[in-house]
This record gives structure tokens, C-alpha cells and sequence, in this order.
């Protein structure tokens, strides 16, 4: 049985029934089934359709929300309207207070992104070193990673104050332990006969783990990076909710607080726009990062 390569075309599918026109070829994803390779005329439409279809839905869920909120059978003291979430963004957007309330929670964010999920990957590749010392930290790593944030929060306030720095370190905590585990399974699994090859040349430890070991885990240091985007921005949350005077965990509170879902609904809608960006940049530099190796 031949196998299928993203270099065969759809007149070599065993599964089309339908040749491509003669003198065309219809390259397809080797990732996309035959039935959908014969409705979509191509990977980039199937992309456009699956877009719009998602646009859709959720424009029919704000339509049917705001449409119940505006008729009464949605109630606005529970579920607000899109409107209304609209309007406090809008209030909030020409105060000032929303730049203000973003660009703090990205700042704690992104240093303790840096501080915990950078500086826990490579501690993590650095534990390459020694098996020795990397079976003595596994038991007080696990204990450190099942503390939940919740429970070190309130602690943290107490010792760093209440101002950006206790909510960095929340940050860091909560994105250390992950980066710190998946760099380390990623150095661990490198190839042993690489390994044996390079020190059959007399290639110094050193060496071995810059030129071998570090870019064979690059792929669990960047999947580890991607996981600890959402860890990142929920501690952020969680630290300004506890104690905070500023950022979008305090408006967050200051809404539920006073019982205005419009604010905390506010809050959730720049959560998950934060979260898409950072998603984003996180990508952007795994294709770097991807490209830079295939360079090598």
C-alpha cells in the first residue's frame, strides 16, 4: 500500500474517484481526510469556511443574548447584555482606565512569564547534567507543582506587598514547575546514539548539550511555553484579585462586588482578548524558533 506525501497530487489518491482535470494538480493536506479533500476544493478554503462558520456561531449567540436581555427572558441582573458589556468598555476605553487596567496585568504577565517559564526551561535542560541532582529535586519539585496558586497567593500579598512585584512572583510560580518538567523530559529523551556518536568524537559534555541536547527538547521547551500562557495570565488574575488597586483582576472584583455583570463580563471579554494575544506572540515565536532549527 503507497503512502500518502503533502508531494502527491489528488488524481494519486486512491480514495478520490474523481481525477483532477487533466494537465491540473490539486495538492492536498496530508493531514486532511479524503472525503473533506473532495468537498473542499483546497486546505486554504476549508481554513475560510471553518472561519466563517465560527464567526457565525458566535454571532448568533451575542444576537440571541441580546435579543432575550432586551425582551426579558434573559435577565440583565445575571447575564447583562452584549450592549451593556459593550457600553463599559466603551466608558472605560475613553477614561482612560482600560489601558490602564490592561497594561498592567500584561506587565505582571509577561516578567513573570519570563522569570518562570523561561528560567524554568532552563533550569529544566540544565538538570541534563545530573541525574543525580535531578532525582534529588523530583520529589520537592512535585510538592511545589501541586501547591495550588490560590493557596500561595494570599502568602505572597504578605511577603511582596501588594504592589506589581507580589503579583510577578504568582506568576512565576505558576508557570515554573510546567516549564520546568516538560524541558527537562525534553533534554532526557534525546537520541542516546547521538549521544554515544558524539562523545565516539571526543565532544565535550558541554558540547553535547548545546549543540545536541538543547535543540532535541526545543519542541517540549516551546510546547511548555505554550501551556504556561494561560497559567501566566490566571495568576495575574488571581494575584489582582486578591489584593489590588489596579489591572483587570480588580475590575474583575470591583463588578462582582457590587453585583455589575456587565463589568465582570467586561473583564472576561479582555481575559480571553489578552489570552488570544499572547497566544499569538507564543506561536510567533515557536515558528522562529522551528524556522531557526530547520536553518541549523
Amino acid at each position: 500500500m503507497s503512502t500518502l506525501s503533502s508531494e502527491q497530487t489528488l488524481k494519486d489518491t486512491p480514495a478520490d474517484t474523481e481525477p483532477a482535470p487533466a494537465g491540473t494538480t490539486r495538492h492536498i493536506s496530508p493531514r486532511m481526510p479524503a472525503q473533506e479533500a473532495n468537498f473542499f476544493k483546497s486546505p486554504t478554503s476549508r481554513r475560510y469556511v471553518l472561519l466563517i462558520l465560527q464567526v457565525t456561531i458566535v454571532a448568533a449567540l451575542l444576537l440571541y443574548w441580546e435579543i432575550g436581555a432586551r425582551e426579558g427572558f434573559i435577565s440583565k441582573f445575571l447575564f447583562a447584555s452584549p450592549s451593556m458589556v459593550w457600553d463599559v468598555l466603551v466608558q472605560r476605553f475613553q477614561s482612560g482606565e482600560l489601558f490602564t487596567d490592561i497594561g498592567t496585568t500584561a506587565l505582571e504577565t509577561l516578567i513573570g512569564f519570563v522569570i518562570g517559564a523561561v528560567g524554568g526551561s532552563i533550569l529544566g535542560l540544565l538538570l541534563w547534567y545530573s541525574k543525580f541532582i535531578s532525582d534529588l529535586t523530583a520529589p520537592f519539585i512535585a510538592a511545589i507543582g501541586s501547591i495550588p496558586v490560590l493557596a500561595i497567593a494570599p502568602i505572597t500579598i504578605i511577603w511582596f506587598g501588594t504592589d506589581m512585584l507580589s503579583k510577578v512572583v504568582i506568576v512565576a510560580f505558576s508557570c515554573i514547575v510546567v516549564s520546568l518538567t516538560t524541558s527537562y523530559k525534553g533534554a532526557v529523551r534525546t537520541d542516546p546514539d547521538l549521544i554515544n556518536l558524539m562523545r565516539s568524537f571526543d565532544a565535550s559534555r558541554s558540547k553535547i548539550f548545546i549543540k545536541l541536547v538543547v535543540p532535541s527538547a526545543m519542541l517540549w521547551v516551546v510546547s511548555g511555553l505554550r501551556l504556561n500562557v494561560g497559567f501566566a495570565l490566571v495568576g495575574a488574575i488571581v494575584g489582582e484579585y486578591i489584593s489590588s488597586d489596579v489591572g483587570v483582576g480588580h475590575m474583575i472584583l470591583l463588578g462582582s462586588s457590587n453585583f455589575g455583570m456587565n463589568i465582570v463580563l467586561a473583564g472576561i471579554v479582555l481575559v480571553m482578548l489578552m489570552m488570544l494575544v499572547f497566544n499569538v506572540v507564543v506561536m510567533f515565536l515557536e515558528r522562529l524558533i522551528l524556522s531557526w532549527e530547520r536553518v541549523k
